[in-house]
């Protein structure tokens, strides 16, 4: 792809592919000019592997499903969700490369994501950012964004998402889903149309969306007040365990040369929580086995040997958001372009957790109700300037960002803990922790782009420098409440810098068909930065040691490949080799639920290479195959010492980085007729650092057909879709690492994956 100022983009659907010139007609954003159809399935035209889905892939799942679920399909890419939609954060998990979640950048129009983390300390899941009916594509640099991505921990690659343009033409769209767990969906859009005047042009959309949905197995009955929204607690026809509602508002505008983009999005959710499983839990019961529903039971386990599945049905996640930005680009003479684009975003969330206290001395109890509250504010800006004079494209930009965020966690008493499950909220036994973090990020960017060789070969070439500094403190707050040692916690500060991080990429055009690319790149991480989690969830000596001998994990990235394109067939395969060193490890010293001290320490390097490969074969007019597969081998190099013992990690594989994945997807359009049958095979993944403890492969299936039979009096594009996932109702782990990774030994860390649903779709626009 080529990045396109503040990284906004669009993604070619293969409809376009096939019918440019019916594209170019129906495409609005080509009479905005805001952006361009910039990329194509396999990446073609770009210095680094690079690949991506568009609108028709992101229309072929179920309504509501997220656009990480469906990137699972591109090389390389490794998505893991408890649920079918790729929705319920706390099990979501992508890897690339044996990179974890954490260490993956991701955008949204050019906006930072964060590092997907559950706490939200940095930033919100895609889905919260936007309405998934209104997402244009899905790019994904596997091996390293551009020098301009807005993010500091994209070690493993990028994601970046960007949302769809507003209509050419004024319509009200509305889609209706209904399907298994009692899944209910509503979305309602408004498109105004496009207004032009001369050089000028204004169009806009307004879209308002609910969704309802019942957890797949076991029960949720809430233990606090939930958040209420724009339409209050109840759903538009069922009041479902997990729910959501979203507003989503753009403006787009052109005025001569320049132009301005607008976007504002809200999101208010409830998830009702699935439990995290040990693999003997799994083997002995099966994928259905969940949180507590009989009180007397769970009582009863919070006393046994097998504290970790105490768990009552209660657990939630809630979180609401609000975010927004505004960009103006602005054309310089007949070469230059400058875009500036403020951004805000303001969440506020909690997780409840009716969990057992370890028999600890603060909690009469052997169970207490746990909440962990979220606060946070983000405001930043993205700037770019780019000009193109003598045979050079140059570009610098910069991002800045400053974010404050608050974690607080509190327990409280139950009522009876003897007779039932309800909360004393009057009775705070336990503040575990009170805190603020204030973070600052700085990224400075520069490269410049050559084509020599006749124009065959283009060169581009730079570096960036990152700079990230957190400011910790203690809110305290301990009245009525043993504190877990904030009142003594002493402030501090942390800093982690990526002075001089170089990129230089090379695509040479052979002929007409082919092409070769090469890219190099070197990345840094920041530090852990949550206040719940992170560096000050460190003791006092602790974080002395931190200082004095943590160093930001780093990596480079060698790709190379070859992509071609003849009539009917685009296809890419890429050779890739990743040094990774400072590799950080935080060593988990109590229980999944219990709260105490992080220890994080460098523990030497690991060293990956592989290949990915795609071929996307347009086998007849109304026929295409999409096929991707890639092998990835991520060994760890060095032993590391945990306290007093030694972990005889060397030449062990990396958690979580299956061998082998493959993806194949058959699709059929044709005269209003359309459908789709896939299959994912993932290989065996390790949960244990000493690789005693794996999941099993897994094979799925997932389907779907509709019909679109044109215009009924005022209704036109009347359309029905019919979706199943997990066709053949595989039972298998889905998520690993839930509940961290233990050095060796089974832990509760998976997730069940869903049984087969079904899902069906109506829709019309007027």
């Amino acid at each position: 792809m080529r990045y396109l100022p503040l990284a906004t983009l669009l993604i070619v659907t293969q409809a376009a592919a096939q019918n440019p010139g019916q594209a170019q007609q129906n495409d609005t954003t080509r009479k905005l000019g805001v952006v361009q159809i910039i990329a194509t399935p396999s990446g073609r035209g770009e210095d680094r592997a690079v690949s991506a889905v568009g609108k028709l892939e992101l229309k072929s799942v179920s309504a509501g499903t997220s656009a990480l679920k469906v990137i699972e399909r591109l090389p390389g890419i490794n998505f893991q969700s408890a649920d079918p939609w790729g929705r319920y954060e706390w099990s979501t998990r992508v890897t690339v490369r044996g990179f974890q979640t954490g260490q993956i950048g991701q955008t949204f129009d050019g906006l930072p994501l964060g590092d997907m983390s559950y706490g939200n300390y940095n930033g919100l899941g895609v889905g919260r950012a936007v309405d998934s009916e209104n997402l244009a594509g899905a790019g994904v640099a596997q091996g390293s964004g551009a020098l301009g991505t807005a993010s500091a921990n994209n070690l493993g690659g990028v994601i970046q998402y960007a949302s769809d343009a507003p209509k050419a033409n004024r319509t009200l769209s509305l889609n209706q889903t209904l399907g298994s767990a009692n899944t209910y969906r509503t979305v309602l859009r408004w498109d105004t149309g496009l207004w032009t005047s001369g050089e000028n042009g204004l169009s806009s959309f307004i879209s308002i969306s609910r969704h309802d949905n019942d957890k797949w197995k076991g029960g949720f009955v809430p233990s606090s007040p939930v958040n209420k929204g724009i339409l209050g607690r109840n759903g538009l026809f069922h009041d479902g365990q997990t729910w959501q509602e979203q507003v989503n508002a753009k403006l787009v505008g052109f005025f001569g040369k320049h132009r301005v983009t607008g976007y504002y999005g809200f999101s208010n959710r409830s998830e009702g929580d699935y439990t995290d499983l040990s693999l003997a839990r799994f083997n002995s019961s099966g994928r259905n086995w969940d949180q507590y529903s009989d009180w007397n039971t769970a009582r009863a386990a919070a006393v046994s040997t097998n504290q970790d599945e105490a768990y009552w049905q209660s657990a939630l996640g809630a979180r609401r958001d609000n975010i927004g930005y505004l960009l103006v680009d602005l054309g310089l003479g007949e070469n230059a372009r400058l875009a500036v684009q403020p951004y805000l975003h303001k969440n506020i969330g909690n997780g409840d957790w009716t969990a057992p206290s370890y028999g600890a001395s603060w909690s009469p109890d052997p169970i207490y109700f746990r909440q962990t509250q979220y606060d946070g504010d983000r405001n930043g800006a993205n700037a770019r300037f780019n000009v193109t004079a003598g045979g050079n494209r140059f570009e610098a930009g910069l991002w800045m960002e400053n974010n404050t965020t608050n974690i607080r966690r509190v327990g409280w008493r139950l009522v009876n803990a003897a007779s039932g499950p309800t909360v004393d909220f009057n009775n705070i036994i336990r503040l575990f922790f009170d805190r603020t973090g204030d973070i600052q990020t700085t990224v400075f960017y520069a490269q410049n782009s050559n084509r020599l060789m006749d124009q065959k070969l283009k060169l581009t070439y730079g570096a960036k420098y990152l700079n990230v500094t957190a400011d910790y403190h203690s809110n305290g707050n301990t009245a009525n409440a043993t504190t877990f040692g904030d009142a003594g916690r002493p402030d501090f500060s942390v800093t982690a810098k990526g002075e001089f991080l170089p990129q230089i990429g090379a695509v040479w055009t052979l002929n007409g068909n082919d092409e070769l690319f090469a890219n190099f790149s070197e990345n840094v991480n920041q530090f852990p930065l949550s206040p719940q989690s992170g560096v000050y969830n460190l003791s006092a000596a602790g974080f002395d040691a931190f200082k004095k001998n943590v160093k930001p994990e780093r990596a480079s990235t060698l790709d190379l490949g070859i992509r071609t394109k003849r009539e009917g067939v685009e296809a890419s395969l890429a050779l890739y080799s990743v040094d990774y060193r400072n590799r950080l490890v935080s060593i988990a010293n109590c229980q999944l639920t219990a709260t105490c001290a992080s220890v994080f320490s460098n523990v030497g390097s690991i060293t990956s290479y592989g290949m990915e490969g795609l071929v996307v074969w347009q086998m007849a007019p109304a026929w295409n195959l999409a096929t991707s597969a890639s092998f990835n081998s991520s060994k760890i190099n060095d032993d590391y010492t945990s306290g007093t013992t030694v972990v005889k990690a060397k030449g062990k594989r990396v958690v979580d980085a299956p061998v082998a994945l493959w993806s194949s997807t058959l699709k059929y359009r044709n005269e209003g007729w359309s459908g789709n049958i896939g299959t994912r095979f993932t290989d065996q993944r390790y949960f244990s650092i000493l690789n005693d403890m794996s999941v099993p492969s897994s094979l799925l299936f997932d389907g779907g057909a509709g019909y679109t039979f044109g215009n009924f009096g005022a209704a036109k594009d009347v359309n029905v879709q019919f979706n199943i996932s997990n066709i053949f109702d595989a039972s298998y782990i889905a998520s690993v690492g839930t509940g961290g990774f233990s050095t060796s030994g089974d832990l509760q860390t998976l997730m069940a994956g869903a049984r087969r649903l079904m899902f069906f779709t109506i829709g019309a626009s007027f």
